[in-house]
């Protein structure tokens, strides 16, 4: 019995030092970009999750880790599998996240955002409405004054665009843009993501002046465009 204990405490603790080193090579390769740490990190991911069977209290955290890396590597590779796995894994974290969990708003914000990357490459509308539901439970869960309720509003706002585009009902496109309106508000200057808001407010804007022809759309496009252009000095990534 009490090599039992002992070999359960040590499964439960080695699996604390696997998870640090998978994040660890999951940062550099955020870093540096080179695909072989991305690898590494998925291996002791995998590695780690095998440490936490069914009932363990830090499963859901591995799932969700190895499903974040696969996708990342989807986003590099472009194989179907991997974001078809991530997926998998984002449901089976999400399951142990019920109601009243304090990772659920992040549990479906992940899965929404993988089923979004997949009816890009796919163009299956269920996984763009299915994500465009999880999107909208996340932000019902981050209300004003949550750190992340900015992130949930610009997800929302960028799916229902990305249906709008398929299906061409204003309405999406409307609500899109009350979303990225909502959204750069609460990134005020200096925010690191009010570029991000300027962009995507403007691409909305644009969108609707095609279907309506407004010129006030257009010329407010413009006017966030030139303020996004202007936290873009020579040499900036956009």
């Amino acid at each position: 019995m009490v090599l039992w204990r002992v070999a359960i405490v040590f499964v439960i603790h080695w699996s604390f030092p696997l998870n640090n080193l998978a994040l660890s090579f999951r940062d550099r390769f955020n870093q540096r970009g080179v695909l072989s740490d991305l690898d590494e990190a998925i291996d002791l991911h995998q590695a780690t999750l095998a440490l936490c069977p069914p009932g363990h209290p830090r499963r859901s955290n591995s799932l969700n880790n190895l499903a974040l890396s696969l996708r990342d590597r989807f986003d590099q590779r472009g194989v179907l599998s991997d974001l078809d796995e991530a997926i998998g894994l984002h449901r089976a974290t999400l399951a142990l996240c019920p109601p009243g969990h304090s990772d659920q708003s992040s549990s479906l914000n992940n899965l929404a955002i993988s089923l979004r990357h997949r009816f890009n490459q796919k163009g299956v509308l269920s996984d763009l409405n299915e994500a465009i539901d999880l999107h909208q439970a996340a932000l019902a869960l981050r209300p004003l004054g949550h750190s992340d309720r900015s992130q949930s509003l610009n997800n929302l706002a960028n799916s229902l665009r990305d249906r709008f585009e398929q299906r061409g009902v204003l309405s999406d496109l409307n609500e899109a843009i009350d979303l990225h309106r909502a959204a750069l508000a609460l990134r005020p200057p200096g925010h690191s993501y009010r570029f991000e808001s300027l962009n995507n407010l403007a691409n909305g804007l644009r969108d609707k002046f095609d279907q309506g022809g407004v010129l006030s759309d257009l010329d407010e496009a413009i006017d966030l465009q030139q303020a996004a252009l202007a936290l873009c000095p020579p040499g900036h990534s956009y």
